[in-house]
């Protein structure tokens, strides 16, 4: 009897200690909840986790026992570490992106962003037809010429996506056709069918990473130095346009490379702690530059819902002329730069036009500047009908 409860203690001890661990684990996360013990920062969701629900009555009850689910779905304990560590096995054992993120996890610590039909862009399965070259040769002409009638300049610029400056760094899965890109296809046919200015950056933006790195490794957008090579671009095509209008030589900046956090794409996987960015550039003049001043919330501009898309505009008291350029997040990079050739730069974050605005301030030049990602899917007769609309509902809110 003896040797018979001596064989069977090892096994009452593991059995004890398995409850207890199962005990505690299951208990774990509560304690988590009450006591904040889980050290993982928050995870990059681009949403707000769900607040406790108002209760609103009998009536609304299955609405509240609905909240108090989702607010349970987003506050667990230790929910955080175990997103981050879902990230992690994804990232690292399966090299899966992700659970909807629109982010390619690419070679050598290099993220791309996949949004916006970008694959089948660059495999060429999406291609404009004919008459969608026609409809965005209508719209830059009818934009072109209507500031002419004005006399304002006009340019319409697209600065490349990294994947076509950096192709080497996607999955060896991600194939291209020879077949022309779509900004491709707009100027050949533009060379052939219109004078109107368009400006592809993607021939010196590659020319330009044989010098130095020219787009961030872990962000959507290009570097300093990127945007640098991108408005000096800018600017010598401007002086066909508008003689005596050059850009500040490279010469003029000390570009040191620096390592930063990790940007958009990191932040959009949730693995920020993952990934650092090396490719960042800090420019630093090498002699006094006129003071550009940035300027939020122009008067008679309506604000935009955060800062970052808020209309601004800088002031430089040492040179002269006006631009108004209509862009989205690539041109901030330019405020510095674009703002040593022009007294005063409007920028709005819209590809629409407001001419009201323009007529109003009456600029030397407007530049259009669209990513190639947002030029791929843009509808360009949306975009006539819209600036047509900014002038109808100008007249309509005078008549009233």
């Amino acid at each position: 009897m003896k040797s018979e409860s001596t064989n069977h203690w090892p096994r009452t001890v593991w059995d004890t200690l398995t409850i207890v661990m199962f005990v505690a684990l299951l208990w774990l996360p509560t304690v988590d909840y009450f006591f904040k013990i889980d050290p993982s920062p928050m995870p990059v969701e681009n949403r707000r986790p769900a607040p406790w629900p108002q209760f609103g009555g009998i009536r609304q009850s299955r609405e509240f026992v609905t909240g108090i689910d989702r607010y349970f779905d987003d506050h667990f304990g230790f929910r955080k570490s175990l997103v981050r560590v879902n990230n992690h096995l994804k990232g690292y054992w399966f090299h899966d992106a992700s659970a909807g993120r629109p982010v390619l996890i690419g070679k050598d610590g290099w993220l791309y962003y996949s949004g916006d039909a970008m694959l089948e862009n660059w495999t060429r399965e999406s291609r404009f037809s004919e008459q969608d070259l026609e409809n965005w040769r209508h719209l830059l002409e009818t934009r072109r010429d209507w500031l002419r009638a004005r006399g304002i300049k006009y340019i319409f610029v697209v600065p490349p996506d990294k994947h076509t400056v950096y192709p080497e760094h996607l999955p060896d899965w991600m194939k291209t056709s020879p077949e022309p890109s779509k900004i491709q296809q707009l100027t050949q046919y533009l060379r052939l069918h219109s004078n109107v200015e368009i400006l592809d950056l993607s021939p010196a933006l590659i020319q330009a990473r044989n010098v130095r790195a020219d787009y961030l490794e872990t962000d959507t957008h290009w570097n300093l130095f990127g945007s640098f090579v991108g408005y000096e671009t800018l600017l010598q095509a401007l002086d066909r346009q508008m003689p005596g209008l050059k850009p500040l030589p490279q010469g003029a900046y000390n570009w040191k490379l620096e390592t930063r956090p990790a940007g958009d794409l990191a932040m959009l996987l949730g693995r920020t702690d993952s990934y650092t960015e090396s490719n960042a550039v800090q420019a630093v003049p090498l002699a006094a530059l006129p003071e550009v001043k940035v300027l939020y919330h122009p008067e008679g501009v309506p604000p935009a819902d955060t800062l970052e898309h808020s209309p601004c505009y800088t002031l430089n008291a040492q040179a002269a002329g006006k631009a108004i350029v209509f862009r989205d997040s690539f041109a901030i990079n330019w405020y510095p730069f674009l703002g040593q050739n022009f007294g005063e730069v409007l920028y709005l974050w819209q590809y629409d036009w407001n001419r009201p605005l323009i007529e109003r301030e009456r600029p030397d030049v407007v530049i259009d500047e669209i990513t190639e990602r947002f030029f791929n899917i843009e509808n360009p007769v949306e975009l006539e009908h819209e600036d047509e609309l900014s002038q109808t509902r100008s007249a309509s809110a005078k008549g009233n």
